[in-house]
């Protein structure tokens, strides 16, 4: 019997390097938003931003929330927030007049294009410390999570 003990496995676990990851990005963008013609905004007022570019017609609230996975009174504010600043409208639903769907504005439109050029920069910077496939390879890793995420939630 051995009496020297296991060794543990310190090295952080992936949802620690996720949150790392993440949190390194969200603060280039809080410092570009800062800087630029977006300066009315937070990185968090992404979770409606890029929802919405991914549907141009419009999204329900509810479907907005769910999409960013938080709660739909924290993307009712954020909402709320981007339709005063003139990011995003509210337009009546053709399939349910009762209902309402968020929609990019023009500006809205604009900030995407400008937010997804920022992004981009960050992820060649990132290519250039730990290579561009690499870089690749997590973004198609990632892609195929988040397809079977959604996959087993419908």
């Amino acid at each position: 019997m051995s009496s020297t003990p296991p060794r543990l496995d310190r090295r952080p676990l992936l949802g620690a390097l996720l949150r790392l990851a993440s949190q390194a990005m969200t603060e280039q963008l809080a410092r570009w938003l800062a800087s630029s013609e977006f300066c009315d905004l937070q990185p968090a007022h992404s979770a409606a931003i890029q929802p919405l570019w991914a549907t141009p017609e419009g999204a329900r609230l509810t479907d907005l929330a769910r999409a960013s996975r938080i709660t739909k009174q924290s993307m009712s504010a954020l909402v709320d927030h981007l339709q005063k600043t003139g990011y995003v409208e509210r337009v009546e639903d053709p399939q349910d007049a009762r209902a309402s769907l968020v929609r990019l504005t023009p500006r809205g439109r604009a900030f995407g294009r400008a937010v997804r050029a920022q992004s981009r920069r960050v992820e060649v910077d990132w290519a250039g410390r730990v290579g561009a496939h690499r870089v690749d390879d997590l973004r198609e890793t990632l892609e195929v999570l988040r397809t079977s995420l959604l996959a087993s939630e419908q």
